[in-house]
C-alpha cells in the first residue's frame, strides 16, 4: 500500500508533496548512512589523487611552453586544489558524523541524557554554565547532525564550483591555444582568444546585477518593468547555462538563505581561493629542500656553491623531479671522460631563440637529417657558457640527446679529463650570461663539484 504524506504549505511553483515519487521523511532516515558512505569513499579517493596528479604534471609541463604550459598549470591547480580541499572537508565530515553516531549510541543507552544531579563535584554555578552552553544530549545530537549535513552539502557545492570552473577554463583555454598557433605571436593571440569570451561572461554577470537593481527601483516607483525583465531573464538563462546554476543553485541558495548571506559568501569564496592556491603551493614546496627551513648556517646560498643531488644522476630522487639541472653521472669520476648532459627546457630556452639563433627561421628548427642536429646543437650551445676549473669547454662536439630515463631532451657530450690531477674539480655552467637578475630570462648559474679519482678505476 502506498503512503501519502500530509499536505504541507507549498511555495509558488513547487511540486506538491502528494505527487512526489519519494517521501522526504523516509529518505531523510537514510541520509546519514548515505553521507557516511559517500564521505568515506571520496575522502580516500581524493587524498590519494594529488601525488598522481603531481607526477603527471611534472612529466608533462617540461615539454610545454607558452599557452600550453598555462593550460597544464591551470588543470593541475584545479585538480590538486579540488582533491585536497574536498578530501580534508570529507574527513572533517566523517569525524563529525562519527561524533554524532557516538552521541546517538549514548542517547539510546541513556535516554535521560546528562543527569546533572549525579555530578556532585560540579558546583551549581558551573552546572548552569555548562547547561546553557551545551544543553541536553538531544540538543547536542541535533547540532552535530545539522553541522554534518551543512558541511556535506557545502563541500558538494565547492566540488561543483571548482569542477565547473576547471571545465569552463579548459573549454576556453584549449580552443584559444589552438587559435594562437595560427599567429606568429602565439602567446599574445592565445591570451586575446581566451580573454574575449571571459570578459563577455563578466559583462553578462554585471548586466544581470545592474538590471536586477534597476527593476527593483522601477517597481518601487510603480513604473513598468516588463521589457527589462524579459532582457534580464534572457541574460539569466545564458548565465545559468554557463555556470551550471540549475545544479548548484539549490544547494547554494538553501545554505545562503539559512546561514546568512555575508557569512556564507565569505566562507565560500575563501575556500575556493585556498583550493586554487594549494596547487601552486605544492609546486613551490616541491622545488624547496624544506618548507620549514631553519638553516642559519648551512643556508641555500651555501649549498648552491657546494653539492646538490639534482646535478648527479646517481643521486637524483623523486624530490629532484622539478629540478631540471645540468647533470653528470656521479660526484666520483674515475673515467678519463666526463659525461655531461645539459637539459633543454622549452619554456626557458624558447624565449632566447630569436635572440641567440638567427639561423632558425621564425625560431623553429625546420631542417632535416644531420642539418637539424647541427642547428639544434649550435642554437642551444649558444645559450650556455661552460667552464672546467675556469677553462672554457667547447660544446661544439656535443650531440642532441633524448634521455627517456630522465624524461628530458638536451645536449650530451664528454669532457676530456686526461692530465687533470686527482681530487676535486669544479664544472660551472651559466645560462643566458648577462640576462640580469630577475624574470624568466635571468642569468642562471650551476656549479657542479666532482672528485676525479682515476686510481679508483
Amino acid at each position: 500500500m502506498s503512503h501519502t504524506e500530509p499536505a504541507e504549505p507549498q511555495a509558488e511553483g513547487a511540486t506538491p508533496v502528494a505527487t512526489r515519487r519519494i517521501s522526504f521523511e523516509r529518505l531523510r532516515e537514510r541520509t546519514d548512512e548515505l553521507e557516511l558512505l559517500i564521505s568515506g569513499l571520496l575522502a580516500f579517493a581524493l587524498l590519494t589523487l594529488p601525488p598522481r596528479l603531481f607526477e603527471a604534471w611534472v612529466g608533462s609541463e617540461l615539454h610545454a611552453e607558452g599557452a600550453t604550459w598555462y593550460v597544464l598549470q591551470f588543470a593541475f591547480n584545479i585538480g590538486v586544489g579540488l582533491s585536497y580541499a574536498l578530501g580534508f572537508a570529507f574527513v572533517v565530515h566523517l569525524a563529525i558524523r562519527g561524533y554524532w553516531v557516538g552521541l546517538v549510541g549514548l542517547k539510546s543507552h541513556f535516554p535521560e541524557g546528562i543527569r546533572w544531579a549525579r555530578m556532585p563535584a560540579m558546583g551549581e554555578a558551573s552546572q548552569r554554565f555548562y547547561r546553557s552552553a551545551i544543553g541536553e544530549l538531544g540538543d547536542v545530537i541535533d547540532r552535530a547532525d545539522r553541522t554534518a549535513s551543512v558541511l556535506f552539502a557545502g563541500t558538494i557545492l565547492v566540488a561543483l564550483t571548482l569542477g565547473w570552473m576547471g571545465t569552463v577554463g579548459l573549454l576556453l583555454l584549449i580552443p584559444a591555444t589552438l587559435a594562437g598557433l595560427l599567429f606568429e605571436d602565439s602567446e599574445r593571440a592565445t591570451f586575446i582568444a581566451f580573454a574575449v569570451p571571459y570578459v563577455g561572461l563578466l559583462i553578462v554577470a554585471m548586466a544581470v546585477f545592474v538590471l536586477d537593481k534597476l527593476i527593483g527601483r522601477r517597481l518601487q516607483q510603480a513604473q513598468p518593468v516588463n521589457t527589462l525583465e524579459r532582457h534580464l531573464h534572457r541574460l539569466l538563462r545564458v548565465l545559468s547555462a554557463v555556470t551550471l546554476q540549475r545544479l548548484g543553485a539549490p544547494v547554494q541558495f538553501a545554505l545562503q538563505s539559512n546561514l546568512g548571506h555575508r557569512g556564507f559568501s565569505a566562507v565560500y569564496f575563501i575556500v575556493i581561493f585556498i583550493a586554487l592556491v594549494i596547487g601552486g603551493a605544492q609546486i613551490v614546496s616541491s622545488a624547496s629542500f624544506s618548507v620549514l627551513s631553519r638553516y642559519r648556517v648551512m643556508t641555500s646560498e651555501a649549498v648552491d656553491q657546494g653539492l646538490l643531488s639534482a646535478h648527479y644522476e646517481s643521486m637524483r630522487g623523486p624530490d629532484d623531479a622539478m629540478l631540471r639541472y645540468p647533470m653528470i653521472p656521479s660526484e666520483r669520476i674515475s673515467d678519463a671522460q666526463l659525461r655531461l648532459f645539459i637539459p633543454h627546457r622549452p619554456r626557458l630556452d624558447n624565449t632566447l631563440v630569436s635572440q641567440r639563433c638567427p639561423a632558425l627561421p621564425k625560431g623553429r628548427n625546420a631542417a632535416e637529417g644531420a642539418t637539424a642536429a647541427m642547428q639544434a646543437v649550435s642554437c642551444l650551445s649558444s645559450m650556455w657558457a661552460v667552464t672546467l676549473d675556469g677553462k672554457r669547454v667547447d660544446l661544439g662536439g656535443f650531440v642532441p640527446a633524448e634521455r627517456r630515463d630522465l624524461g628530458m631532451r638536451g645536449l650530451l657530450g664528454y669532457i676530456d679529463l686526461q692530465g687533470l690531477p686527482s681530487g676535486r674539480h669544479d664544472l660551472q655552467l651559466q645560462w643566458n650570461v648577462g640576462g640580469g637578475e630577475h624574470g624568466v630570462r635571468r642569468e642562471r648559474d650551476y656549479r657542479i663539484p666532482f672528485w676525479y679519482l682515476p686510481e679508483a678505476k
